[in-house]
């Protein structure tokens, strides 16, 4: 049991953009800070999506956002 929930804090869901749709099935994520990777899965290209270990788990809420630096 702790195995399972060490690798569940080593691995977050993150909350990401859809930037573009690939014909492999794949899709293109960036995140707020400016990563991107390739994920698995089904979306449309500008909608937030949540995203944990290269797959997409689902539509993630487009709520408006700010970001303050300490």
């Amino acid at each position: 049991m702790f195995k399972q929930l060490k690798k569940t804090f080593n691995n977050p869901r993150q909350i990401m953009k859809v930037t573009k749709v690939n014909i492999d099935g794949t899709l293109n994520v960036s995140s707020a800070s400016g990563g991107s990777i390739n994920a698995i899965g089904t979306g449309t290209i500008d909608t937030w999506v949540y995203v944990q270990e290269g797959r997409i788990l689902g539509v993630a809420a487009d709520l408006p956002h700010s970001s303050i630096e300490v």
